[in-house]
């Protein structure tokens, strides 16, 4: 029965940390044709409506201030290649962000106005190696979105082993406190 008592304070403990990482905020983003968008969401339910975001500049200076919208989403047109960083806030207490490389702009600038040195054109002289670049980093970009995502929803998700993990850290410090239990009365005469 003692041991029970031990116990029981322990357990409780672990139903609240699983409620606390179930409720874990999310921040989605990606970047297509010069515009960041995507959503913030909550582990394992579902996502944030109506949350402040915020967007910085490399120095830390703000840049934007948006809303997600009714399904959590968001989308910004970048106004320059340069590095991004994104904060979601709930307010009331979960805060998440993430950060939009400059390196993911892909030649955006370069690629914006075709240039008289991109004279480099397919045979049949109507598209330039510039325009194809473009082309093709946009279309991988839409096709990579999905596996993006999914992996986010993935990382963000408590797995078995994190659970099995809990368990044995709650095993682990009852034996402990039965141990100094143990010792204790073995101390007094």
């Amino acid at each position: 029965m003692k041991l029970w008592r031990a116990l029981l304070p322990l357990f409780a403990l672990s139903l609240m940390v699983s409620g606390a990482e179930a409720h874990r905020l999310k921040l989605f983003a990606t970047l297509e044709d010069g515009t960041i968008s995507g959503y913030a969401f909550f582990v394992g339910s579902g996502r944030a409506q109506d949350a402040d975001l915020r967007i910085t500049d490399a120095n830390g200076k703000e840049v934007a201030a948006l809303r997600t919208d009714a399904k959590g989403a968001y989308s910004w047109k970048a106004p320059s290649v340069q590095t991004y960083h994104l904060i979601a806030n709930t307010g009331d207490g979960h805060v998440a962000d993430t950060t939009i490389d400059a390196k993911r702009f892909a030649g955006l600038s370069a690629n914006a106005t075709d240039t008289a040195d991109d004279d480099e054109s397919s045979p049949a002289g109507n598209i330039s190696a510039a325009q194809i670049e473009r082309i093709v980093d946009a279309a991988v970009a839409r096709q990579m979105r999905p596996l993006i995502e999914a992996y986010e929803a993935a990382e963000g998700r408590t797995r078995f082993n994190d659970i099995m993990g809990g368990i044995g850290m709650i095993i682990g410090l009852a034996g402990l406190s039965l141990w100094a239990q143990a010792r204790r009365r073995e101390k007094k005469p």
